[in-house]
């Protein structure tokens, strides 16, 4: 499928492209929500013009929650996205980025790859609880720049599009994190603790008037126990 970025036209926000049917719109009062997991931390450093910095991150996996992605008059992108968790400094909003790999527009099973850039002390406390086994899964929900079609209603899964490859860039979008959260992942229940909560199917349910009688017995042994002592306490004297 040939690139349609020259021939795609925006006009008050709203994007029409030849071949492709319907118009697109951009609509902030819709955000875009995520579920991620496989969380694991990553060490590290690069070098950018003879300088050292920190390339610590967090890597995991992410896919859309309650809607899907697309790319406008073509197969969508593979709905697991390839997450990097990164710090930057400051106390600013969390920034989302999402992108395919350029040249990756007909490709049906092109990755689509997230970003998540988390102010310093947000990303250092997620790491801490990573560590600790308090990170588990992550949501987050971000408005994006990604497109809608026109008259889609509320009642219907959204469909976010990616805008088409331009100038030979790959597409991509961008987001401003609304709200984030993350949770331990469940333990998974010990079978051998259901089990011990569980009645013996081969274990005889007792017998009420048997336990009675054990009882009685037991105390007249008692009894008869004593009167052996006061006899021999008797026969002493």
């Amino acid at each position: 499928m040939n690139d349609r970025s020259d021939s795609a036209s925006i006009v008050d926000g709203r994007m029409t492209l030849p071949g492709v049917a319907g118009v697109f719109v951009q609509n902030a009062a819709r955000p875009l929500a995520f579920t991620a997991d496989g969380l694991a931390a990553v060490s590290g450093h690069e070098w950018r013009d003879g300088v050292l910095h920190d390339a610590a991150r967090i890597e995991g996996h992410a896919r859309p929650e309650g809607a899907t992605l697309a790319r406008i008059g073509q197969e969508g992108p593979a709905q697991d996205l390839s997450l990097t968790i990164r710090s930057f400094p400051g106390e600013s909003a969390p920034l989302l980025r999402l992108s395919l790999p350029a040249g990756a527009q007909g490709d049906l099973d092109a990755r689509l790859a997230a970003e998540l850039f988390l102010p310093q002390p947000l990303f250092t406390a997620l790491r801490q609880d990573l560590a600790e086994g308090r990170a588990g899964s992550l949501s987050l929900t971000a408005t994006t720049n990604l497109w809608l079609r026109e008259g889609s209603t509320d009642d219907e899964p959204p469909v976010f599009h990616l805008a088409p490859e331009a100038d030979g860039r790959p597409p991509q979008a961008h987001g401003r994190v609304q709200s984030i959260s993350w949770r331990p992942l469940e333990p998974a229940a010990d079978p051998a603790f259901l089990a011990a909560g569980q009645p013996d199917q081969d274990e005889e349910p007792e017998d009420p008037v048997a336990e009675q009688l054990r009882r009685i017995n037991w105390s007249l042994k008692q009894v008869l126990i004593i009167l052996v002592f006061l006899m021999l306490i008797i026969a002493l004297k």
